[in-house]
């Protein structure tokens, strides 16, 4: 039985309305969005039940604002990416923020160590999208460390004095994202 994003494929390679090689990325491009899809609606509704769905938008939001030019950890399958996804948003949302109460210093420290991490370890892109041009690499990089600061000022100056727990929720996102650049390989070129 072949998916309706198989069977779509085929009809278009059928039609050759598409190179070969635009036909794969159509498809790779496809398979991520009903990926991403589907783990979030999850992600979405077991959040809802613990009546945490502000807290997880807000680290999504976070997180995707600088995942979008970091990168990070990429994996072939979706249960293995569903899974690490899941354990991400457990641990900024659900486990971090109250496991250790974070006082003003000890934030500022894990941002300066966050920050420094992003900016050395920063772009991780996936395999499939190798960034193979040096000017893209360094824009993505400076990219990636602007939107890391901006979030610092933001959690540091406006939420910092509102919501604690939002602020907590913040700091262990970024913390974690630039964590999970560290193991990362780096794409050869």
């Amino acid at each position: 039985m072949h998916s309706p994003i198989d069977l779509f494929v085929y009809k278009i390679y059928k039609e050759k309305l598409l190179s070969h090689s635009d036909l794969r990325k159509m498809k790779y491009a496809m398979r991520v969005i009903w990926n991403e899809g589907i783990k979030f609606i999850i992600l979405l509704l077991f959040f809802a039940r613990l009546n945490k769905v502000s807290f997880f938008l807000f680290s999504l939001g976070l997180l995707l604002s600088i995942r979008l030019f970091s990168g990070g950890l990429h994996f072939e399958g979706g249960l293995l990416c569903f899974v690490i996804s899941f354990n991400f948003f457990s641990l900024a949302v659900l486990i971090l923020p109250y496991l250790f109460t974070l006082s003003f210093h000890r934030a500022l420290i894990l941002m300066l160590i966050s920050t420094i991490i992003i900016y050395y370890h920063s772009p991780k892109p996936s395999i499939f999208r190798p960034i193979l041009n040096k000017k893209r690499k360094r824009i993505l990089k400076y990219l990636s460390l602007f939107s890391t600061l901006l979030w610092i000022i933001v959690l540091f100056k406006f939420i910092f004095i509102h919501n604690q727990t939002f602020f907590e929720c913040g700091i262990w996102t970024i913390c974690l994202q630039s964590f999970q650049l560290l193991p990362v390989k780096e794409v050869v070129q």
